[in-house]
């Protein structure tokens, strides 16, 4: 038996049985093509991120780390549905299918039906939410892995898994900003600098800082190469960052995003990069 429950937040916050049925609810896919989550890599058709060992992270739901018993949980009250946060399925004894409640998946309208070999029928749905056919999560408890494709869905779901994009504090970024490599505007100052360009922080901050000497010798020339805009003062050996264009130049410079194909030497910009 598979089961669908939800989880409804405010003063009565409490995880809830909506229904049961033999027949999946959730679409489960192939977990076979995966790879360590990466804030900046795109994932391909099929891929999902994994997280290993998921329940030792201090997001894990207290819920999940026991047996799964559907007469331990309530039947959700009809005046609870405004209040749903998120669904999740148990299916196979094992999948935990999660899906996040938003607005948009949330129908409050008349809607006209069709179904094969039936008349066409009006349906006035006061509160109907929108089943995805493939869950926003998955958590094995086999093997103890959290799966899933894009991490801003699941972060209401799981209460602090955001720490995976945390971006770079202001005084991460200020130490960025006053590398010897750096010589920023006057009026360039660290509430200008948004966040997709603080994410990218982090990750040149730790690849700066595993250069060699040499490796860090070598930065002007690469981003000289595809980047000959970028102002630099040959005096100071700093690149003059003024706007967050750039900025992110000089990080996607120090991330080593740009490269140059090996068969027709076209110089490219890669959104994401996977480790061979």
């Amino acid at each position: 038996m598979n089961y669908l429950m939800a989880k409804v937040g405010g003063r009565d916050a409490a995880v809830c049985r909506v229904l049961s049925q033999e027949g999946e609810i959730y679409a489960i896919p192939g977990l076979n093509n995966t790879l360590a989550y990466m804030d900046d890599y795109k994932l391909e058709d099929g891929q999902w991120f994994v997280l290993e060992d998921f329940s030792a992270k201090d997001y894990f739901p207290d819920f999940l780390g026991r047996q799964f018993d559907a007469t331990a949980y309530g039947v959700l009250p009809r005046g609870e549905y405004p209040k749903l946060k998120y669904l999740f399925a148990v299916q196979d004894n094992d999948k935990f299918c999660f899906q996040k409640i938003t607005s948009t998946k949330v129908l409050q309208k008349r809607l006209l039906a069709f179904s094969l070999d039936e008349a066409p029928s009006m349906l006035d749905t006061s509160y109907c939410i929108v089943l995805n056919r493939e869950p926003d999560a998955i958590y094995s408890v086999a093997d103890n892995k959290l799966y899933f494709r894009n991490l801003s869905s699941i972060t209401a779901i799981f209460k602090g898994i955001d720490e995976l994009y945390r971006e770079a504090t202001d005084e991460e970024t200020q130490d960025f900003m006053d590398l010897p490599i750096i010589q920023a505007a006057e009026d360039y100052t660290l509430d200008k600098i948004k966040t997709a360009n603080r994410r990218r922080i982090k990750a040149a901050m730790e690849k700066y800082n595993a250069f060699t000497p040499e490796q860090k010798r070598a930065v002007p020339g690469y981003l000289h190469e595809y980047c000959p805009a970028l102002p630099f003062d040959v005096g100071e050996g700093a690149f003059c960052v003024s706007n967050e264009k750039e900025l992110t130049e000089l990080l996607n410079g120090l991330n080593q995003r740009y490269y140059t194909t090996a068969i027709d030497g076209e110089k490219r910009l890669a959104n994401s990069v996977t480790r061979l």
